[in-house]
């Protein structure tokens, strides 16, 4: 086979993939549209490609489920378009490729957003609840977006930590006068809708009951719950001492914690518009990092002279 006619079937090949990228397709399909036999296809195109057929394939849906996920598709529907039976063998299969999960890359990129003066595109990402809805009403909506995205999560955990944080925060009011609790609540609502981990969204109901004493309660939090769980809140609660921060989950919850009081933000002082917006950028710098994106270090630093 000439070098030319090589290329040009590799080629075709590449296309064949591209156009039936969403469907079930094998390394046979695509050998028998090029015109051989599976083993020498194979063997050529590994050779030509520098991977096998179906390594390929996966790659390439990986990427094209990237980009739907950055355009707001739900990672759960992306999973099965893209031939993957469950949302958590999905997640493995993303991270294994790019290092993060799939809901970082979408509270990521929401939050670029919105912190870029396109906040009005929230419906296209996030639910943005009633600001005055009850503890009750937020947890139904809790509940609902955690079975509307098919996530396996463990419902009496959730509900025990949701029922421990109406405890320990009774009485407490936010500056919108409204329960302190309904902001953990609006948090784990915002977890939940870009599908982050079960230990995240618990973690998220919990951690401010344990801003206080932490190392006092970290083994009770570890008898309730999880050791994974215990390191998430302590990770939390010691992020604002340390920006070097490499945990997924601890990232996930400061972005949807900084997502609520940003959008609450009309109920504080305008003087502490600004710090709050410093804030919002001081934490999305380990993420850049964490990423080693230039792109994105670079338009963090453009949104700093923004709004600084």
């Amino acid at each position: 086979m000439k070098n030319l006619e090589l290329k040009t079937i590799i080629f075709d090949s590449l296309k064949y993939i591209e156009k039936n990228i969403n469907k079930s397709i094998t390394a046979e399909d695509v050998a028998k549209n090029a015109g051989y036999s599976l083993y020498y296809f194979s063997r050529t195109f590994k050779k030509q490609v520098g991977l096998s057929i179906m390594e390929y394939v996966k790659e390439r849906r990986l990427i094209r489920a990237s980009e739907e996920i950055v355009n707001g598709k739900k990672i759960i529907d992306i999973a099965l378009d893209y031939g993957y039976q469950s949302h958590s063998g999905f997640t493995k299969a993303f991270k294994n490729k790019f290092g993060f999960s799939p809901a970082l890359l979408k509270a990521f990129r929401f939050q670029i957003n919105c912190l870029g003066g396109n906040c009005n595109m929230s419906h296209v990402f996030i639910k943005n609840t009633n600001v005055h809805a009850t503890k009750e009403k937020l947890f139904d909506i809790l509940i609902t977006t955690i079975n509307e995205n098919r996530l396996e999560y463990d419902y009496e955990k959730i509900k025990k930590a949701y029922e421990l944080a109406c405890i320990a925060h009774n009485g407490k009011k936010r500056y919108s006068d409204d329960d302190y609790v309904t902001h953990p609540i609006n948090v784990a609502i915002i977890l939940s809708e870009i599908e982050a981990s079960e230990e995240a969204i618990i973690s998220s109901l919990l951690y401010e009951i344990f801003l206080e004493e932490i190392s006092m309660s970290l083994e009770k939090l570890r008898r309730e719950f999880s050791d994974r769980i215990a390191s998430i809140i302590k990770g939390v609660i010691e992020f604002n001492k340390s920006r070097d921060v490499t945990d997924e989950d601890v990232i996930m919850v400061k972005l949807a914690e900084r997502l609520h009081n940003m959008r609450t933000i009309e109920f504080m002082d305008e003087n502490r518009w600004k710090e709050k917006a410093k804030e919002t950028l001081d934490i999305f710098l380990p993420i850049a990092a964490k990423l080693d994106n230039k792109k994105i270090m670079a338009e963090l630093n453009d949104l700093s002279v923004k709004y600084i």
